[in-house]
């Protein structure tokens, strides 16, 4: 009887200790699947996505209202709606294990969460005509995977992602007489039975451009492209429309349904900045030396010069200098007005990585475009 009471105290000590096990591995396991969320997105997870891009795009306007972004939130949200119902019972589950059109809805959906999430962090320093055209880029782009046809098909191509080679956000360029690079992510874009898929550029007309992008390097999962030029692009918005082939038993390789990605062309940049230059000089007072616009600054890394005359001021004590930064779309910035002593230089900082400069020694004030902040501009 002894011997049965310790041999069952050892079972309860053990069944416990299994539990506690238990419990630790379900929490850990747990931990690894919210974190892995993003690698294999459920159904929640994805109208979860949806909402905070939502959200932010709401946020946005509130800080810099754009008429395109109001229809971005608004389809944002009938996506959610169409894929909620879609997915039903399913809506835990995995979504590389859907069955139906729910399947490709949700990857697209997902894909315009996505889209939205690089704008909301491309945008965050971009100004004046930038910003918007940022703003009707990503407009377009939501667009596009909204009205895309349903599918049943198993494993439909997405695209959702635009990127430079370097993997920042791409969605709006101005027009260049050099190639530009750029790459495509998604999912299902190749499989490797196959030729490589058709691609062709197109205006949101559906008209093909005379100039087509040339793959330069293809996986699954990605597409590197280069076109040639994009100084005969005109403003406006532009789709890229990617077909794979994906092989089938008894049937070979079959077209797929198109995936589609979009950019924007913009007027080239123009930034207008306009100065004060005044001096205090001895026995004159305040002199106003120069007022006026500097010349634009019409692409990054640009710089201007305007020589001033300082003939009326011959004996100066300080100079002021004040400049205001017109980016477009009635968006400007004022920096100064800055004094310093007739010996020193004064420098001025803008939005947009622009400074405009004083250098006494050469009676010049210089406007400089640096690196660039507003991500998502080639």
């Amino acid at each position: 009887m002894t011997k049965l009471r310790r041999t069952r105290g050892t079972w309860r000590r053990l069944s416990l200790l299994a539990g506690l096990v238990l419990l630790f591995a379900v929490g850990g396991w747990g931990g690894r699947v919210a974190a892995q969320d993003a690698a294999r997105p459920t159904g929640d997870y994805v109208l979860a996505q949806l909402d905070v891009a939502q959200q932010g795009v709401a946020q946005r306007m509130k800080v810099q209202p754009d008429a395109a972004l109001g229809p971005v939130a608004q389809q944002l949200g009938r996506m959610g709606d169409v894929l909620r119902n879609q997915l039903g019972s399913a809506i835990h589950q995995p979504v590389e294990i859907l069955g139906g059109k729910a399947k490709a809805a949700a990857e697209r959906a997902n894909a315009a969460a996505q889209r939205t999430q690089a704008y909301l962090k491309a945008v965050a320093a971009c100004r004046g005509s930038d910003a918007h055209a940022l703003a009707a880029s990503l407009a377009l782009a939501v667009d596009q995977l909204a009205k895309a046809p349903a599918t049943d098909k198993s494993a439909a191509p997405v695209i959702d992602a635009v990127e430079t080679p370097d993997q920042k956000p791409l969605f709006v360029v101005h027009p260049a007489d050099q190639s530009l690079a750029f790459v495509v992510r998604g999912i299902n874009l190749l499989d490797p039975q196959c030729a490589n898929p058709q691609v062709d550029l197109t205006d949101i007309q559906g008209q093909s451009l005379a100039v087509q992008p040339v793959i330069t390097g293809i996986t699954p999962q990605s597409i590197a492209l280069r076109l040639p030029t994009t100084a005969d692009l005109k403003p406006g918005g532009y789709v890229l429309h990617v077909v794979p082939l994906r092989k089938a038993f008894l049937l070979g390789c079959t077209k797929q349904p198109e995936a589609v990605a979009t950019v924007l062309v913009a007027p080239p940049l123009k930034v207008m900045i306009d100065y004060t230059l005044t001096a205090s000089c001895r026995g004159q007072g305040v002199v106003t030396l120069g007022h006026g616009n500097l010349p634009a600054i019409t692409h990054r890394g640009a710089s201007a010069a305007q020589a001033i005359d300082t003939a009326v001021c011959p004996h100066p004590e300080s100079y002021t200098v004040s400049a205001t930064a017109h980016f477009g779309g009635g968006d400007q910035a004022t920096a100064g007005p800055i004094t310093q002593p007739a010996d020193a230089g004064i420098t001025a900082g803008l939005p947009g990585g622009l400074t405009v400069s004083w250098d006494p020694s050469v009676h010049t004030l210089f406007a400089r475009s640096g690196a660039a902040l507003c991500m998502g501009v080639d």
